[in-house]
């Protein structure tokens, strides 16, 4: 390899030839594997098929990314702001895991290895399709279904036992073997009650939706407002395909409404995706789309951004407080009596003031995270294990990617560019807090680029202000001072990845956002959307009202 500048992608005095590698793949994503991860940037030297550089990674020395990460050190929450909350819901948190959960499942990289060739096979297919709720369907997962009962209950997933308690009725747990295990789609969504109760909610919609086309409710007239549907494979369909599409406004207008901002979702929408498949997924001589893949760009740094947003402690209901990791809020066992979300305090209307805020995207995280229950140390730092993922899987620094984006022109709102200035670096105006981290990195950690992760929370809390475009800002989005959603880089990958999976799945299914759900939203008995300043919008908190009125 030939060689670069000392500490240009590492720091002084280390031995680069421990951390260095010749063997890059020349291939952006493995073609054989179904599941597939890969890169939005191809890394190694010289240019890769589209004309366009390839970029060296950030390989930084092991011992001082598990330094950086380490409880007490720089990126421990007490080193940050007072004020941590940001102006999302609690429960974004969640709901970005469990879509987080539909996607991406890794059970082969290791902490013990270079990943050189990011065509990682993907234990979960990035379709955006709920496989992680329906498994593979009524056929291939009869287990998530009843088979008895008339043609209806027939079409329905099964839920657990009731819950008990005040606030309960109509709350469900998820079905369990005789371990208390979770028997769903994805065992992933039960390692906690938060994401267990966000599972429990979209199974609990499905089987609305199964009521209300096999008994719609009757208008003014008495009269039923649609022709009921009969057949146990219609009814089940058409749930499926209602439920779907509804998560799929979810995904835009609720989480990367509140994640990216407006601005970037109209320039992606807009302009085009620049990364992630920018001629689209119709280029095959077949007829069917390519195939998307599920950058390490995205999973392994840019969509972590969710660390920093979780709280040391949670108000469950009722004023019922406890600790992240407090025994009763772990998963893989039948939820704790009044452990249930009270969903005041998780997910609210687009257009109403949350009881309890997630935190801000920054890079300071919570005191629990540096010590992970169930890992030996030193693995049980939630931020070294980022920066090593980071490592391993050979991703470029952030200022790269920010340089990189900047030399093509993007666009990162939808009348505005990415700038140069957009770049973090020593005369960027950064919050206090932030400014004091960078000179760390640069100075007692010999740092001359910043790890990807590392990167999007610096930015996020650099740049991310409000979620609106700046005409219609809210009072709280016109006080916000960052953190409130990512910046260009971070912002610019998860946005084109999760709006790409979604024109892919209407391209695949010829279903999708532009999809007329067979229950209406907007009307007497629909699903009801919140009304804002440039449109209705579709929210986590609707689905949950639709599933347990």
């Amino acid at each position: 390899m030939s060689e670069r500048p000392a500490g240009a992608h590492g720091a002084p005095g280390k031995n680069p030839s421990l951390y260095e590698v010749t063997d890059f793949s020349p291939e952006r994503i493995d073609e054989s594997l179904d599941g597939r991860f890969g890169r939005l940037f191809v890394i190694g030297d010289g240019w890769s098929d589209d004309g366009s550089e390839r970029m060296q990674p950030n390989p930084l020395p092991r011992y001082d990314l598990r330094r950086l990460g380490a409880k007490d050190g720089p990126l421990d929450a007490e080193q940050g702001p007072t004020n941590r909350n940001s102006l999302a819901p609690a429960g974004i948190t969640f709901l970005g895991q469990f879509i987080d959960h539909d996607i991406t499942l890794d059970v082969s990289s290791k902490f013990s290895r270079p990943q050189i060739n990011a065509a990682l096979e993907n234990g979960r297919t990035p379709n955006l399709d709920l496989d992680c709720v329906y498994g593979g369907g009524r056929e291939a997962s009869p287990y998530l279904y009843h088979d008895a009962g008339d043609a209806a209950n027939k079409a329905k997933l099964i839920e657990g036992k009731p819950l008990e308690g005040a606030g309960t009725k109509g709350r469900f747990d998820l079905q369990r073997n005789i371990d208390g295990r979770a028997i769903i789609g994805d065992p992933r969504n039960d390692e906690n009650i938060f994401v267990g109760q966000v599972q429990a909610a979209f199974i609990r919609f499905h089987n609305a939706c199964v009521d209300y086309l096999s008994n719609p409710p009757k208008g003014p007239d008495g009269k039923p407002v649609r022709e009921a549907v009969h057949g146990t494979e219609e009814l089940y369909e058409k749930a499926r395909d209602t439920t779907t599409h509804y998560y799929h406004r979810i995904v835009l207008e609720d989480l990367l409404y509140r994640i990216i901002g407006l601005e970037m979702i109209q320039a992606i929408a807009t302009q085009g995706r620049q990364f992630y498949f920018p001629n689209g997924f119709n280029d095959g001589d077949d007829g069917w789309p390519e195939r998307p893949f599920m950058p390490v760009e995205f999973s392994v740094a840019a969509y972590r951004y969710g660390h920093s947003t979780v709280r040391d402690e949670y108000v469950l209901n009722a004023g019922k407080k406890k600790p992240l990791f407090d025994k009763d809020l772990r998963g893989f066992q039948p939820l704790p009596k009044g452990c249930h979300l009270d969903w005041d305090w998780y997910f609210v209307a687009q257009d109403k003031i949350a009881e309890q805020f997630a935190h801000k995207i920054d890079p300071f995280l919570p005191a629990p995270l540096f010590e992970l229950p169930g890992f030996a140390a030193p693995e049980h730092s939630l931020p070294s294990r980022n920066l090593m993922r980071g490592r391993i899987f050979r991703l470029p620094s952030g200022e790269t990617i920010g340089q990189r984006m900047v030399d093509e022109g993007v666009d990162i709102a939808a009348r505005e560019a990415m700038g140069p200035e957009m770049i973090l670096s020593a005369e960027t105006k950064m919050p206090a807090k932030v400014k004091e981290l960078f000179g760390k990195l640069t100075s007692e950690y010999a740092m001359t680029e910043t790890p990807l992760w590392l990167y999007v929370l610096m930015e996020a809390a650099t740049f991310g202000k409000g979620f609106s475009s700046p005409e219609i800002f809210t009072p709280e989005e016109k006080a916000s001072k960052g953190g409130d959603r990512l910046g260009p880089v971070g912002g610019r990958i998860v946005g084109e990845v999760l709006m790409g999976l979604l024109d892919h799945y209407r391209d695949a299914t010829g279903k999708g956002l532009d999809y007329d759900p067979d229950i209406p939203s907007g009307v007497p008995h629909g699903v009801q959307l919140a009304g804002m300043k440039f449109g209705p919008r579709m929210s986590m908190r609707a689905l949950i009202d639709f599933a347990y009125k």
